[in-house]
């Protein structure tokens, strides 16, 4: 306190001229209408201003909860048609649950790519599920704890994303070979296939981590080598793994009772 008292004894030279300022300028406003209408416009600009730069930045911290909010209805929306019966009979599908999730952590440049999502074994989430967002396929989770999980990208060495052509319902396997983020490779089509540039790729049923038609790329380059029986086949990615904010993690409803089935097989042959 002794300090504030002393810090206005110094300046009170300095204070004691703007409060004269002050008084002189509302002194003028009231005794002359057009200064006094012009500082009421003047003023109601500028307050209009301020209120617009306030609006502007609660909605800009907003965001963040307009964003989860959104997420959280899309992932309820694409529960409810994937339970619809009309969507079974319609697309022959097998039901499949969805549940958001926040990418808290990522990477998209390294040569095995990893994200981190901030739910995990509580929200309903195990190893093995596919995880998309809307322009396609991001990867599979990995690891599980309570809380979080990690996910396995499709940029990643280890990653086997099983697809078809939309066109013509011949099957590919997608690989990454840790050039570009922006491109993977096609590989396992036998060169009969009829390929164009610009066909697309979606998932198939061989496997039960995704459910058929989630976008995966098309085809941006191909190469026809008569001494061997495949493609050498570039896709362009339909997502940008650069930038991920919210997931959709995938769970299979009928997923155990399908693997438990086929291991069945594995055992007799």
């Amino acid at each position: 306190m002794r300090n504030l008292f002393a810090f206005l004894y110094r300046h009170h030279v300095f204070f004691v001229f703007i409060l004269l300022e002050i008084v002189a300028f509302g002194i003028l406003i009231q005794s002359h209408h057009y200064q006094g209408s012009r500082f009421a416009s003047s003023a109601q600009a500028w307050s209009g201003k301020v209120l617009e730069y306030f609006e502007n930045s609660v909605d800009y911290f907003s965001l963040k909860k307009i964003n989860h909010l959104l997420a959280e209805e899309n992932a309820q929306l694409r529960n409810r048609i994937s339970t619809s019966p009309i969507s079974h009979k319609k697309n022959n599908a097998l039901p499949h649950q969805y549940i958001s999730a926040k990418v808290i952590k990522s990477s998209y440049n390294k040569r095995n790519n990893y994200l981190t999502l901030n739910k995990g074994r509580l929200n309903g989430i195990e190893k093995g599920m596919g995880v998309c967002v809307n322009e396609g396929v991001v990867g599979i989770v990995r690891d599980v704890t309570d809380n979080y999980a990690t996910v396995m990208s499709v940029l990643n060495k280890h990653a086997v994303i099983s697809s078809r052509f939309t066109k013509s319902n011949h099957f590919g396997e997608i690989v990454w070979d840790g050039k570009s983020h922006h491109f993977a490779q096609l590989r396992s089509v036998e060169k009969y296939v009829d390929v164009s540039i610009g066909d697309t790729l979606t998932t198939n049923s061989f496997s039960s981590i995704f459910p058929e038609g989630i976008l995966l790329g098309t085809v941006n380059r191909f190469e026809r080598d008569d001494s061997e029986n495949f493609y050498k086949i570039e896709i362009d990615l339909s997502v940008d793994y650069s930038n991920i904010d919210y997931v959709y993690v995938i769970k299979n409803l009928h997923g155990k009772e399908r693997l438990e089935l086929e291991s069945k097989l594995k055992e007799n042959d």
